[in-house]
């Protein structure tokens, strides 16, 4: 028996009034939407979860279906938190997805919860350092242009000199430095050369224009932020580093989360390139220690080419030989071009000195990518890359991970394709984890129909791309355009775009990678319905045209690595005899539902998923590919394919 009278209701618990805090703040955000708003089910409970996660410091694993609207399911209990006091970082894998946050997204949530809970919620983008203009870098190419302005210009030349006359209108009215915000983006040699990585920063304190450098104004402004938006890339450089860009901070939300093993293995691996040692070459001449050694340092790039050029895509078991030696002749050559750069410093901190010790860090960051490679750490892939590149990557990032990340504080992790075997290849302790799958609530029985040309022959075979155009053109043709065909290798590609110009009437046929950019094909697909994209990998995923203007998402075959990618072989061997159920098919069913989400993006859209691969509807894996994709009716019939798209087009032409 208690004294406490029984009809007296207990008080709420903490976690029920930060739940109810949680739905209020998103009910607010939803109506401040307006037309474009409306409650679903789904992305309030990934509010809650999100909001108990960061409450309780924890690990949470949130897939959440296309539709869903996990930005506001995360960035409600983000700002919640942030008025409360805590900092949030938010790492995204795109700059779409981060300007949409900072531009739209977060200023609806924080603004309408600041005027609710009187209380401001600071929030802030923060960037690589190199993608702000460099003050001095900028003074010193101005002077230049002032003792040169008199020389005949190349073509070239002027037009990089109308570059440099955008960037000096721009400069005088920016309060950020950002180059986003230039109308048309410079070339990437034009910004390199008025920008510096952190690599070659020489520091605020001795740099003559630290007092009001653009990078640091950045990373100030961030530090007294709540929420702070950034790029999971510069994320774990710093969580890899020395921590000091983000600073101690309550709770990590990771969108797009399906990237980060790939941005890790990136992250923590390193690379040689050729180009590399031209560049610290030219580089130190330009900074005045020109001369044998700057000559030899030039030299290695010439000998690594050739030493790596027959050894293109390929893995290496060790780094011997030939190779083993060159890179050490490469690191005495580098050494003495950094004493050099070191030894002719006065350290007065004039413009030249600075300049050299620039030019000295970029020479440290090439010693320690060499002597990395003539020691990797244990359990790493020595590649060469197709582009001639030597890599050292990682074969797993999981340990990386829960040596500096899982426990530090809270971590979320969405994705609309996070399935649970992200668990274990992120090495997220199995027991100290929260995992939560939310549905899309689009009706994609009735929208959506995925179909698979069974009938087709398979990939391999010889004939299988000549049938696969015609199936394509068939499909395109019943829907008049509308469409965007993604193709897993450049080659597969460009053929099936040049047998489709030839086979299409009144359609026209663009190609990645031909003379308009990612985001005019895009822009052509959304306005001119008679239109065929035909684009590669870096179309599969982060693109999303809304509407009848995508109607037909044609895949050309399942999106398996090739057998003899370096990485990926590496991974298949140390994951041994399991090797395709364990690696090959979870990598597969990720990027297949990756591609086949770019089809239906609001509740009114309706589509076709037309794969061209026969194996998808004949494989003994095929469960769990299909498992992995959106619940859409499917179909093996070209005859039900055809009257769904005939349906489509007739609805918008008539």
């Amino acid at each position: 028996m208690t004294d406490e009278p029984w009809d007296i209701a207990p008080a709420p618990s903490a976690s029920r009034t930060a739940e109810h805090d949680v739905a209020a703040a998103l009910d607010e955000s939803i109506a401040a939407l307006g037309h474009d708003g409306e409650h679903r089910p789904g992305q309030t409970e990934m509010a809650a979860a999100v909001a108990e996660a960061i409450s309780g410091g924890t690990t949470l694993l949130c897939q959440a279906g296309t539709g869903v609207g996990k930005s506001l399911g995360y960035l409600v209990p983000a700002a919640l938190a942030a008025a409360g006091g805590q900092r949030v970082v938010i790492a995204t894998a795109t700059l779409a997805l981060q300007d949409q946050l900072v531009t739209k997204d977060l200023p609806l949530v924080a603004t309408g919860l600041a005027q609710r809970l009187g209380r401001p919620i600071r929030w802030e983008l923060l960037k690589g350092r190199n993608n702000y203009l460099c003050r001095h870098r900028w003074e010193a190419h101005s002077q230049q242009q002032m003792d040169f302005g008199g020389a005949r210009l190349s073509a070239a030349d002027l037009d990089q000199q109308r570059q440099f006359a955008e960037i000096d209108r721009w400069v005088r009215t920016t309060r950020t430095g950002d180059r986003a915000e230039l109308a048309v983006a410079p070339e990437g040699r034009v910004w390199s050369s008025v920008s510096v990585t952190s690599t070659e920063c020489v520091g605020a304190e001795r740099c003559p224009q630290g007092h009001r450098c653009f990078a640091e104004d950045a990373r100030a402004r961030a530090s007294r932020a709540g929420i702070v938006v950034t790029n999971q890339h510069l994320y774990f450089i710093d969580l890899f580093g020395d921590g000091f860009l983000f600073g101690p901070h309550d709770a990590v939300v990771f969108d797009e989360a399906h990237q980060i093993e790939a941005v890790v293995t990136q992250v923590a691996g390193l690379e040689i390139a050729p180009a590399g040692f031209v560049r610290l070459a030219a580089e130190a001449r330009n900074a005045g220690a020109g001369g044998a050694a700057a000559d030899a340092v030039a030299d290695v790039a010439t000998r690594l080419s050739a030493e790596l050029d027959p050894l293109r895509d390929t893995r290496l078991g060790a780094i011997t030989g030939d190779l083993a030696s060159l890179l050490e002749a490469a690191d005495s050559r580098v050494e003495q071009l950094a004493a050099e750069l070191r030894s002719e410093q006065p350290d007065s901190g004039g413009d030249a000195d600075l300049e050299r010790l620039r030019v000295g860090r970029l020479a440290a960051e090439s010693l320690t990518a060499l002597r990395m490679a003539a020691s990797p750490p244990a359990d790493t892939a020595i590649l060469v890359e197709a582009s001639g590149r030597l890599r050292l990557a990682p074969l797993g990032v999981g340990d990386l991970l829960a040596s500096r990340l899982w426990g530090r504080q809270a971590s979320i992790l969405t994705s609309a394709t996070l399935g649970p075997h992200f668990v274990s290849r992120l090495g997220v302790p199995s027991a100290d984890h929260a995992y939560l799958s939310v549905e899309s609530p689009f009706d994609y029985q009735s929208n959506a129909l995925l179909y698979c040309a069974r009938h087709l022959p398979a990939p391999n075979r010889q004939e299988h791309r000549a049938e696969a155009v015609a199936e394509l053109a068939g499909l395109i043709e019943a829907v008049g355009g509308r469409t965007l065909a993604l193709f897993t290798s450049w080659r597969a590609l460009n053929e099936t775009a040049d047998a489709l110009e030839e086979t299409l009437d009144g359609i026209g046929v663009l190609r990645q990678g031909g003379d308009r950019s990612s985001t005019a094909l895009l822009e052509a697909l959304g306005t001119e319905a008679a239109t065929v994209v035909c684009a590669t990998m870096s179309f599969w995923q982060g693109v999303d045209i809304a509407g009848p203007a995508l109607s037909l998402l044609a895949i050309d075959r399942l999106p398996f690595a090739r057998p003899n990618e370096p990485l990926a072989a590496a991974r298949r061997e140390l994951a041994g005899d399991d090797a395709f159920r364990t690696v090959d098919v979870p990598n597969a069913a990720d990027l297949l539902a990756q591609g086949v989400g770019r089809l239906i993006r609001t509740t009114t859209d309706r589509g076709v998923v037309a794969v061209l691969d026969s194996r998808l509807a004949t494989a003994g894996y095929r469960a769990r590919l299909l498992e992995s994709l959106p619940p859409m009716r499917r179909t093996v019939s070209r005859a039900e394919a055809t009257s769904f798209l005939n349906a489509i087009r007739d609805r918008h032409t008539a």
